[in-house]
């Protein structure tokens, strides 16, 4: 890179990021070979290679000059320290004029001019990053047209890019006949074409930016190796041991400094210097006494005189204020790395699973927020987390726990969605080292860890924040109030386009999972990032069209191509806990995205042209299953409940039925809607004691109501909503009430605010209640998946196929794989014989029904009871199977034999009311018959 005191716009880069090009004039070269740009006296110098010789131009005027290298002052600039870090001049960030006034660095008014480079020969317009050696093509207004090789700066070593910089040419890495594969394979995204393509190119461009600059995008990527508070290698000359350095981004700041209960608490002793990209470094002397623990703040002068104190943006640890008047804020935490985690097991990678396990290996999430895990009414911890409870989420068949409101939160109600420090763990909960331990447990016991990463925005408090954090409005934000702020949630809005704001949160996605081996992502919000009207009172239901064009945030949807590209980017050589040196290759990443609005390809590569995420949650179900629960019986048809239950977009989802979504304050658990009041008192499944044996007893009809229901309901979202399950803690065993965190509204109770544990204690507080068996079951549903490939089964299947929907009779039948699920809905009426189809010739077993006796049902059906096919075509399947359904009730039965259903080329499907007899050629039940003759 050149010195830094020439500051030159890259027009290519700058307009694909948003950034208005400051440069004069673009440089015009021929069509000779260009070697290299340099500076001499303050003068841009181009090297031709067919002359030997320079052209130069001055700010004044642009003139054609030859000069002999080493003559008139051109010395070579120093090259940065390898490891340092960089502020990549391709897309510099510009200084207010008072403030760069006051720090001494010249004007943004008038930028370097570039040469002219003047030949006889045609000549085409050329413009030349002289920081990165990246030249483009322009025509003739100015606007690239296609990327040139890079070329080489004088007086600089060449740039070493890695492999990702020019990977080897793959099918399906670039447009193929300027055709994206998302625009191919989707015949109504053709008319979008050109803006897919635009989206696509923007990432590619940026992607190939940043390679240049920095190696490779996991380089830059680890910048936070770099940035905020470190020891200084004493190695270097200048530094000594028990240095610290501080390095932090903010180009509003006129003054910088670091202070903190080391000097106590005095501004202005340890003044930072600053680069002209508004990068600054202080560095603190060991005598200072800036040791691990230590509290510390950055105080900031503005060029206008205002003085404000700061939490370092990169800080990893953050710790409440003890001193008069902070009530309610908080101080970072110096963490100088010495008191590293001893990890007792690899993260797991899918690489390991073997074929038999694998086979049916589909996710099953556990949800799971840690301050709220405690039954005692305080904040929850990662220690008490993983001992008390992991074991038995995995011994329920969870594979992945995933934790929300890691990134730490000054407001406690926010439930972790106003993110203040995006580098530090929530501090209530306990330490980094902490968190550390409750993931390397859950690795042990075979379960992956996801993280709810807050990316969508941050929270508006300054004190403890990112909001103003260097006195103005940008910084890693949009400074257009439009664009900067969220307005229903009143959060800031991150500027995905600033070279800057991508490292920082790039940076903060490979912290979480290289230091603390976080095994995949569920991003928060992506609709709000995808849109310019950030979902605000939008319904989305216009088509296509809503999701491009003027409607869509594409320097946002360029960010997640890259975060998703950088997840799975390859590793550097890591040596394993067995001492073996390994090559990490990031393939075994998972990521969400919590997007509700159906944009095709969210999930699709992003060399495909899309966003690259592996699922996202299939939103649409849980609140349509929370109106539903509200609703007589009577409008729970089977053709409603499919209905709910397969409205999802064609791209791989996570299938639930509720999330903490549903359960926050003015909204209640799927279980407490069922059941309401009558849970407080009334889920006992046995007689009370002391009431007189004359007396009659019963459960009371809305507990045994909303048992069996929330059992169904568990079990066809699962079959039927998507490739994935999730499940929010607490919820598998019906948890009452709703989630309401500590505020001033509520007293700063904790009541509903923590989980009810004991409920579930069949030897305990739970003793005689359904909130037992309803574990079990969500257990036994699990299993059943892991046995018999329930979710599997969904893998590329745009819309499930119900083959025997009767609103009539309540039932409904559906495959999943050559298991056969079917649901009896009525409320009251049992069908002890009765036929649906079956796409398989063979012998059935069932393997879970939700009206057994453990799960707190009736046992109306023997366990492992069989039933075989039987005469010709029903429900437009092969054959038929008749079957015992009882009331309110649902069976999974697997197929353990097979034959050939019988082959009949004309055979017609007919309805019979009850599935067994026939009412003759017009009747409107289930079951089936050939060819007008007798039914089931």
């Amino acid at each position: 890179a050149l010195p830094g005191s020439v500051r030159m716009s890259v027009m290519a880069h700058a307009s694909a990021f948003g950034v208005s090009p400051r440069v004069k004039s673009p440089v015009r070269l021929a069509m000779h070979r260009t070697v290299g740009v340099s500076l001499t006296n303050g003068r841009v110098v181009v090297r031709r290679a067919d002359t030997g010789g320079d052209e130069m131009s001055t700010p004044q005027q642009h003139t054609k000059t030859k000069t002999t290298e080493g003559v008139g002052g051109d010395t070579p600039p120093t090259p940065p320290p390898v490891g340092a870090p960089q502020i990549s001049p391709a897309f510099p960030v510009p200084l207010p004029t008072s403030v760069a006034a006051a720090q001494g660095v010249p004007g943004e008014t008038a930028g370097p001019a570039v040469a002219v480079v003047r030949t006889p020969e045609p000549a085409v317009n050329v413009n030349v990053a002289p920081a990165t050696g990246v030249a483009s093509l322009l025509d003739s207004n100015g606007v690239v047209a296609s990327p040139l090789v890079p070329t080489q700066t004088r007086g600089a070593p060449p740039p070493q890019l890695s492999s990702a910089a020019k990977p080897p040419p793959s099918r399906g890495e670039r447009p193929v006949l300027g055709k994206l594969a998302l625009t191919r394979n989707d015949p109504s995204l053709a008319p979008y074409e050109h803006l897919l393509k635009a989206r696509w190119e923007k990432q590619q461009s940026r992607y190939e930016t940043i390679v240049a600059n920095e190696g490779s995008l996991r380089t830059f990527a680890s910048a936070y190796k770099t940035f905020g508070l470190h020891p200084s290698d004493a190695k270097k000359p200048g530094y000594e041991k028990g240095d610290v350095t501080y390095t932090e981004y903010a180009p509003g700041a006129a003054k910088l400094s670091l202070m903190g209960d080391f000097n106590e608490w005095t501004p202005g002793e340890f003044n930072g210097t600053v680069d002209e990209f508004g990068k600054w470094t202080v560095l603190v002397p060991a005598s200072a006494g800036l040791v691990n623990g230590s509290q510390v703040r950055v105080a900031i002068t503005t060029a206008t005189g205002k003085y404000f104190t700061r939490i370092p943006a990169w800080i990893r640890q953050v710790t409440p204020c003890l001193f008069e008047g902070a009530a309610g804020h908080h101080n970072g935490v110096y963490d100088d790395g010495g008191d590293d985690y001893m990890w007792r097991h690899d993260a797991i990678s899918d690489d390991d699973e073997d074929d038999e396990k694998s086979k049916n290996y589909a996710l099953k999430i556990y949800e799971a927020h840690i301050g709220m895990s405690s039954e005692q009414p305080r904040y929850g911890t990662y220690r008490e987390f993983a001992d008390s409870h992991l074991v038995r989420i995995a011994a329920l068949g969870y594979n992945v726990v995933q934790l929300m409101a890691i990134g730490d939160h000054a407001y406690y109600a926010s439930f972790g969605y106003q993110v203040t420090n995006f580098f530090a763990p929530a501090h209530r909960s306990g330490k980094p080292n902490d968190l550390k331990y409750l993931i390397d447990t859950a690795h042990g016991l075979g379960m992956k860890v996801f993280m709810d990463v807050v990316h969508a925005h941050a929270s508006d408090n300054s004190v403890d924040g990112l909001n103003h954090f260097d006195g103005t409005d940008s910084h890693y934000f949009h400074d257009d109030p439009q664009k900067g702020w969220h307005s229903l949630w009143g959060t800031r809005m991150f500027n995905y386009g600033s070279y800057e704001t991508l490292r920082f949160l790039l940076s903060n996605l490979k912290y979480w999972q290289t230091e603390f081996k976080f095994d995949g992502f569920r991003f928060d919000g992506v609709t709000a990032m995808l849109y310019n009207h950030r979902g605000i009172h939008w319904d989305f239901h216009g088509g296509v069209n809503e999701f491009y064009g003027e409607h869509a945030d594409d320097d946002a949807c360029a960010y997640l191509m890259l975060a998703n590209k950088m997840l799975r980017e390859d590793e550097e050589t890591v040596i394993g806990l067995d001492g073996v040196e390994k090559t990490s290759k990031n393939k075994s990443v998972t990521t969400i995205a919590e997007e509700v609005s159906g944009q095709p390809g969210v999930c699709r590569p992003v060399w495909h042209g899309g966003l690259g995420f592996d699922l996202r949650l299939s939103m649409g179900p849980p609140d349509k299953w929370g109106q539903l629960a509200h609703e007589p019986d009577f409008n729970w048809s089977p053709s409603r409940i499919v209905e709910i239950c397969t409205s999802r977009t064609a791209e791989p989802a996570v299938g639930y039925l509720e999330s903490h979504d549903q359960s926050l304050v003015g909204d209640k658990t799927f279980a407490f809607r069922l059941m309401d009041g009558a849970m407080y008192a009334c889920m006992g499944k046995f007689k009370p004691e002391g009431l007189p044996e004359h007396q009659d007893w019963q459960v009371h009809p809305q507990i045994e109501r909303g048992v069996a229901l929330h059992k169904i309901a568990r079990l066809l979202t699962l079959t039927l909503a998507g490739e994935a399950w999730m499940g929010f803690m607490g919820n598998e065993f019906g948890h009452l009430d709703w989630v309401d965190f500590p505020r001033e509204g509520n007293g700063e109770s904790f009541a509903h605010a923590r989980r009810q544990w004991s409920l579930r204690d069949v030897n305990g507080a739970g003793k005689g209640l359904f909130y037992h068996d309803l574990e079990r079951f969500d257990g036994a549903l699990l299993k059943c998946d892991a046995s018999h490939g329930l979710l599997v089964a969904n893998k590329n299947e745009e819309r499930k196929r119900v083959h025997h929907i009767k609103d009539d009779t309540g039932v409904l039948a559906f495959h999943c794989g050559t298991n056969l699920i079917v649901c009896n809905l009525h409320p009251h009426e049992s069908y002890p014989y009765y036929k649906v189809g079956s796409e398989f010739g063979g012998k059935y077993k069932l393997v879970l029904d939700t009206d057994a006796t453990e799960f707190g049902g009736h046992g109306r059906l023997a366990a492992n009871q069989s039933a075989s096919t039987e005469n010709g075509a029903c429900d437009w399947q092969g054959t038929g199977v008749c079957l015992y359904l009882p009331s309110r009730s649902a069976q999974v039965y697997a197929l353990i034999d097979t034959w050939d259903a019988p082959d009949e080329l004309y055979s017609t499907h007919t309805d019979n009311d009850f599935g067994y007899g026939s009412d003759g050629g017009d009747d409107t039940g289930g079951g089936g018959r050939r060819g007008g003759g007798g039914g089931g």
